[in-house]
């Protein structure tokens, strides 16, 4: 079996263009995200609709969840302080600007996709198998991997949250960070998404691909978007 997971999107509507794109090219049986469609491009409204439009099922990230609930932050703070800035700014801009069918839309995400994956049991989380707001750091202890593999009840768990991705096996589980199809930090501004395919043994792939940031920009100075934009996503 061939899963295509596409980690945290943030509203870069460019980003996933390409990625779906080139998954479509790659072929799989499975294609799925890990939430967080929107917050930190802005394309949130038309983001939501592309993801719609494609039937592709995923689940509620923890921005997804605060701009459904319309609240004044989506979580704690964590990053530089120029990083932390920008991203408070533009989730405030998100907030004023979506549409109301796509902040009910993000509100109905569930928190959780099951999937049987080739004879092995697959979840799909947002952060880790207990909250959508604790990051799963590739750094943890063994022990705190443990637990959340317990947590998960799974033999393969997909998650985003951190955009960065990895691959860590503790205790023959498998934990797959998607990455950020639209706001990567592992210092490759590339879009991109994870190959997970499951014949006998679990086999891991990341792709990456270049996409379009100038118009991103382009239409972030049209809309207003926080300009600090342009130190964040690179033409």
């Amino acid at each position: 079996m061939k899963i295509i997971a596409l980690g945290d999107v943030h509203g870069n509507l460019p980003a996933l263009e390409v990625a779906l794109r080139e998954s479509r090219a790659e072929g799989y049986d499975v294609i799925c995200h890990t939430g967080d469609l929107v917050g930190f491009a802005p394309f949130p409204d038309e983001t939501v609709a592309l993801v719609r439009a494609h039937g592709i099922p995923g689940v509620r990230g923890n921005l997804d969840e605060s701009v459904a609930d319309e609240a004044e932050s989506f979580g704690p703070e964590s990053g530089p302080r120029e990083t932390q800035d920008f991203e408070a700014r533009a989730y405030a801009w998100t907030l004023e600007h979506v549409e109301r069918f796509t902040r009910r839309y993000l509100g109905d995400l569930p928190f959780e996709q099951r999937l049987e994956a080739g004879g092995r049991r697959a979840v799909v989380v947002h952060a880790t198998p207990i909250d959508a707001y604790t990051p799963l750091w590739e750094y943890r202890d063994e022990d705190f991997f443990r637990e959340m593999g317990d947590a998960a009840d799974a033999d393969i768990i997909i998650f985003g949250h951190t955009h960065r991705p990895y691959h860590r096996i503790v205790d023959g589980r498998h934990f797959i960070n998607a990455g950020s199809v639209g706001f990567p930090q592992d210092d490759d501004p590339r879009t991109g998404y994870v190959v997970i395919q499951t014949n006998g043994d679990v086999e891991v792939q990341y792709r990456r691909f270049p996409y379009d940031a100038a118009r991103l920009l382009k239409t972030a100075q049209a809309r207003r978007f926080p300009s600090a934009a342009a130190r964040f996503f690179r033409a």
